[in-house]
């Protein structure tokens, strides 16, 4: 199903990168006219950043930026062009958000910081996605997912025992916390709105919306003023919790025991009585105090099978494990993803079919039908003519004075 439910709703769409385009797909994905404002003098860095299909450079051949732009229109305008501006405002004029995750400063540069668009367009929701918010000491540093992540501890929590800091192996803020924060903060303004007819400005921090998900190590230092150490896969409460080592090359299924019954359960399938009736291992203390033979026991057991097979074995008597999926697995092989239509497979003029993730609920038991992402540029002469009401002429001299690309 393509779903209109935010159909006339209309974003002048300035971000770039991850997070932002994100979070503004979250829109066009349910029918919100998403205008992405880019450039070919200065395009998306996802854009020329790759991965590439087939391994073949080209501006429109990006699975990165296919899979934050899907249904978006895209104008291309050279921001750097003076007589640009007024083309923008135009657009701003016709619409409801107007978004941008540069730094402080960048939009006002252009001439589109929030009292400049206010002034052209009172009732704007506009939403800033700076690093650090637009104001304090540090507002002026730049940031991506990766330094995110390191700023706000993330990395300080991720890692091996006597080991130093590892990062969680994506870009974790672009791709969680900031979007969908960003989208829920747009969704309320939108609602404001609604019943108010007055617009917002919207100063997302992308430090301060990672934080916000990083839930328990925060708790127990405001509660206990420790802070918690590294124990990579391990816990400090329950044992034993951690990834183990499957028959295979490189294969792998977590498993944690939450109860002393998930123990017992534990135990009698791996076939081990002497940890079984051992009373010293019978709480989670116990085994805590002895984890290196607690978990030399259940490696030797995982070694020599599959980690389906641990995985199935283990469900069946209530322990939780799963096996550690690789990206090829997920996208092959989970027989739940396919059973419920989670790869989405979209046509595209350049790369031709390819697979994307869909938004992570059915609707009445259907999937949201994704749109395929916009060439560059794609929608400039279309939009200028439909949504500003320009004349081919007109057109066709902002083109030739450089203000279209």
């Amino acid at each position: 199903m393509q779903p209109d439910f935010l159909k006339g709703i209309r974003f002048a769409d300035f971000t770039w990168a991850g997070a932002g385009p994100f979070s503004t797909k979250l829109f066009s994905d349910f029918g919100a006219e998403i205008l992405k404002i880019e450039g070919v003098s200065r395009p998306d860095p996802v854009r020329v950043g790759g991965p590439f299909k087939d391994g073949v450079y080209g501006i429109n051949r990006s699975g990165y930026f296919a899979s934050r732009n899907t249904g978006k229109r895209s104008v291309a305008i050279n921001l750097k062009n003076g007589q640009s501006r007024e083309t923008l405002y135009d657009i701003i004029r016709q619409s409801d958000v107007i978004s941008n995750n540069f730094g402080p400063g960048a939009m006002e540069r252009l001439g589109f910081g929030y009292e400049d668009v206010k002034a052209i367009k009172p009732d704007i929701i506009y939403l800033a996605m700076p690093m650090y918010g637009e104001d304090g000491p540090l507002a002026n540093l730049l940031g991506v997912g990766m330094t995110i992540s390191a700023v706000t501890g993330l990395m300080w929590q991720t890692g091996y025992e006597g080991e130093g800091p590892i990062g969680p192996g994506t870009h974790f803020p672009d791709h969680a916390a900031n979007p969908y924060h960003a989208a829920f903060a747009v969704m309320a303004a939108l609602r404001y709105k609604r019943a108010t007819g007055k617009g917002m400005k919207i100063d997302l921090s992308q430090v301060e919306s990672t934080i916000n998900c990083m839930g328990l190590a925060y708790v127990e230092h405001a509660v206990t003023g420790v802070e918690r150490e590294r124990l990579g896969n391990r816990s400090p409460h329950f044992a034993p919790h951690n990834i183990f080592r499957c028959a295979g090359e490189d294969e792998w299924c977590a498993i944690t025991v939450l109860k002393d019954s998930q123990w017992a359960a534990l135990c009698e399938v791996i076939g081990d009585r002497e940890l079984a009736s051992d009373p010293t291992l019978a709480t989670a203390k116990g085994r805590l105090a002895q984890i290196e033979r607690v978990e030399a026991a259940v490696a030797a057991w995982t070694a020599a099978r599959d980690p389906v097979s641990v995985m199935q074995a283990l469900q069946a008597r209530g322990v939780p494990a799963g096996l550690v999926a690789s990206c090829r697995y997920l996208m092959d092989e989970d027989p739940q993803l396919r059973h419920r239509g989670y790869w989405q497979t979209v046509d595209h003029p350049e790369i031709g079919e390819a697979r994307f993730t869909s938004p992570p609920f059915l609707l009445d038991g259907e999937r949201v039908s994704l749109k395929r992402p916009p060439l560059i540029g794609e929608h400039t002469e279309e939009v200028l003519a439909e949504v500003l009401g320009y004349a081919p002429e007109r057109i066709s001299a902002l083109r030739a004075e450089g203000v279209l690309e």
